[in-house]
């Protein structure tokens, strides 16, 4: 007998609504196209159609073991900063294959995100180590270094790594155009 290991990535995400669901998938597309896609909820000859016509690949209504999350990991500074409204939220260790951090806020990183990890934010994300895992930004900007290896979405948009010259790029959406700028870790006093 032959067996094998495969270590997969997985987008798990429920269907409430059609049009929602296909929109959804449509803007995201680049960050998930070579994951397997694991689908809550009832799936219509619409959703898979439009799934296979992308030659997506997906499962439905399964329940997987999933890794830990990083929970308490963090440091509020003033217990309850605020910038642009929200909160800072800042991660002191290497994110792992697997884990994944969620945030509405603003986050500064200062370790690495390992390749299968996943930073999600609806603020701005300031990262200042390498970073090879997936990055999703849903403010104003993303401050990290080079990186070859990470999947990089801000705004909806897919960046490509080759634009990351700069020991340290500020990526930024504007008018409707992606810009990337040399940014110096001077400028980071407030860090």
């Amino acid at each position: 007998m032959q067996s094998s290991q495969y270590s997969i990535k997985v987008f798990e995400t429920q269907i409430e609504d059609d049009d929602k669901f296909i929109s959804f998938i449509e803007t995201n597309y680049e960050l998930f196209k070579n994951h397997l896609i694991l689908i809550q909820g009832n799936i219509s000859s619409n959703i898979s159609e439009f799934l296979d016509k992308l030659n997506l690949k997906y499962i439905n209504n399964i329940s997987l073991p999933k890794a830990k999350k990083i929970q308490d990991n963090f440091i509020i500074i003033k217990d309850k900063l605020k910038i642009n409204d929200y909160r800072l939220k800042i991660i002191n260790e290497a994110l792992r294959s697997g884990q994944v951090i969620e945030y509405e806020g603003d986050i500064l990183i200062t370790d690495r995100v390992n390749s299968g990890a996943k930073l999600v934010s609806g603020g701005n994300i300031i990262a200042l180590n390498i970073i090879n895992g997936d990055i999703i930004c849903n403010g104003n900007y993303i401050i990290m270094p080079q990186s070859s290896r990470s999947n990089i979405l801000i705004q909806g948009h897919k960046i490509n790594n080759l634009l990351l010259q700069h020991k340290l790029n500020k990526i930024e959406i504007i008018d409707d155009i992606v810009s990337v700028t040399s940014i110096s870790k001077k400028e980071l006093q407030w860090v």
